[in-house]
């Protein structure tokens, strides 16, 4: 009697070290592709379809795509950090514009607040400029912060208020309408209403 049917193999295509989203950097992995066999007598012996492909932690024995081998949390950290300063320029200069009115101490002030933050050093001129062009385009700063609100930790979100905060009050003054526009993006950042209100009334004592 001829014994045959099919069975999945599993085999080790490639090792080495990869950050593991479980056990953190330079863990061992390997990377296995299961594929069906025809077999002969309980044998494998023509491959056949593929089942796919995976990598394994050897510390956890997690498995995960193979689009974790590309993973630089490095990498990561420096785009989420730019999202961040991108956010908070775009919550000070809707700030900013929040009156109606864009004030010369609010502008210079803007200045001052993107080079501690970023290092970034940009003139008066090129930061009216967008501030023009951003309410052109009527730039929703909230979208971003909703995007970014899943990691930043409360500190962050802190920071971008009272940041929003000290733009306001540059020219002497907060307007009801600014204050609106800060409690937006607390609201965007999902903090509750006491936690903003808390930040809101440090911020004032600091300011």
């Amino acid at each position: 009697m001829i014994i045959y049917g099919t069975r999945g193999v599993t085999r080790t295509r490639e090792q080495g070290a990869f950050y593991c989203p479980q056990c953190g950097p330079d863990q061992s992995y390997k990377a296995k592709r299961a594929r069906r066999f025809f077999t002969l007598y309980f044998i494998p012996l023509i491959p056949l379809d593929k089942l796919g492909d995976y990598v394994e932690c050897q510390a956890c024995q997690g498995t995960f795509n193979p689009e974790i081998l590309d993973y630089d949390p490095n990498q990561e950290a420096a785009q989420t950090q730019a999202l961040y300063v991108t956010a908070m320029k775009q919550v000070m200069i809707a700030t900013l514009l929040a009156d109606g009115v864009v004030d010369d101490d609010e502008v210079t002030l803007l200045q001052e607040i993107m080079l501690a933050l970023g290092g970034i050093d940009v003139t008066i001129q090129d930061l009216r400029e967008e501030i023009d062009e951003f309410s052109k385009r009527r730039i929703d700063p909230e979208k971003l912060l909703s995007e970014l609100s899943g990691t930043l930790n409360d500190k962050g979100k802190e920071q971008v208020l009272k940041a929003a905060y000290r733009i306001a009050a540059a020219d002497g003054h907060v307007d009801k309408s600014e204050l609106q526009e800060i409690h937006n993006f607390g609201e965007a950042m999902n903090m509750s209403s006491a936690h903003i209100n808390g930040v809101l009334t440090e911020a004032k004592t600091s300011t």
